[in-house]
């Protein structure tokens, strides 16, 4: 009997030193002795150390505008060519003009003289129809003309715009006078600044959709006829929308949210979302102005994640 109460003894005085020395190593023999309640940051501190944090990128929400677009293709071309036309038949002379020739409205470019063998006629002269360029000359000086020949064609090539058709769905959301931004592949960093002057009355039944033309300035008349342009139709802008990445939205059975990073710690938060774009997004509810969230895809993100940002700041 005494044999086995020296040994429960024993047991107990063993366990007694392992923990003394266990608290002792982590610097905390007062508080057990005490039995202070910093035993939980102990906690707390151990869970920490062992918890490896997950490396994000975060963005901090700001404010600023966006806009709802349509992106459309479209070609640009100018006035259908003016046919200059003699008014006899006869032979032409003073007739220099080449392609690529400017010419005014009323200008004279050429003279017919309808004289035959022994039989004197006055010339007649031949006037420009419009002003515009020379895009194309039938005939030469010296040459035998009619009026059933056009002598060349007349082109008001700086009356430019730009034909794009609207697919059918989003016809509902174009209207005369929406902003455009055009760009141009011969052109890598320049915008042009241009609107909606007409569209179609009718939608064209067999590619289903509507026709539009498209005004835009070009002071220094870099765009040619012919070009192909990309087109930014622009619908509807808020100016002062609060904004967060694209890829720091998540999305789960119709919902969204976000993870806000308070104290190194996730917290999913839903929130209800705008308009967008592929970079941008409004966000309605749920945040605020200069909320720090996370914007980094991982499958190891949840709420409470314990996190480290490694690149921090506006987007």
């Amino acid at each position: 009997m005494i044999m086995h109460l020296e040994n429960k003894i024993m047991k107990a005085v063993l366990l007694i030193s392992i923990t003394l020395f266990t608290l002792t190593s982590c610097g905390k023999v007062t508080d057990f002795i005490s039995g202070s309640s910093s035993e939980e940051a102990v906690v707390e501190q151990t869970v920490q150390e062992v918890e490896k944090p997950i490396s994000v990128n975060a963005a901090r929400v700001m404010k600023g505008p966006i806009s709802s677009t349509i992106e459309v293709a479209g070609i640009v071309t100018t006035s259908n060519p003016v046919a200059v036309i003699g008014e006899a038949t006869g032979t032409l002379k003073n007739f220099t003009l080449k392609v690529g020739d400017e010419v005014d409205i009323d200008q004279v470019i050429g003279r017919i003289d309808p004289s035959r063998p022994g039989m004197n006629y006055k010339m007649k002269d031949v006037t420009a129809p419009v002003s515009g360029t020379i895009v194309s000359v039938n005939t030469k000086e010296g040459s035998l003309v009619s009026p059933s020949g056009p002598l060349a064609y007349i082109q008001d090539l700086n009356d430019t715009k730009i034909k794009a058709n609207i697919i059918e769905k989003y016809i509902s959301f174009v209207q005369e006078g929406q902003k455009v931004e055009i760009r141009f592949d011969a052109f890598d960093d320049l915008v042009f600044d241009g609107w909606i002057s007409s569209l179609d009355p009718t939608v064209n039944v067999q590619t289903r959709s509507l026709g539009v033309e498209i005004d835009f300035e070009d002071p220094d008349n870099r765009v040619l006829a012919g070009m192909y342009s990309d087109n930014t139709v622009i619908i509807k802008t808020i100016e002062d929308a609060l904004l967060v990445p694209s890829t720091a939205l998540f999305a789960k059975d119709n919902s969204f949210y976000v993870y806000v990073i308070e104290n190194d710690r996730l917290k999913k938060t839903p929130v209800s979302k705008g308009l967008e774009t592929y970079e941008y997004v409004q966000i309605t509810e749920g945040l605020d102005e200069n909320d720090v969230i996370v914007n980094t895809r991982s499958s190891l993100l949840g709420e409470g994640s314990f996190v480290s940002v490694q690149n921090e700041g506006a987007f």
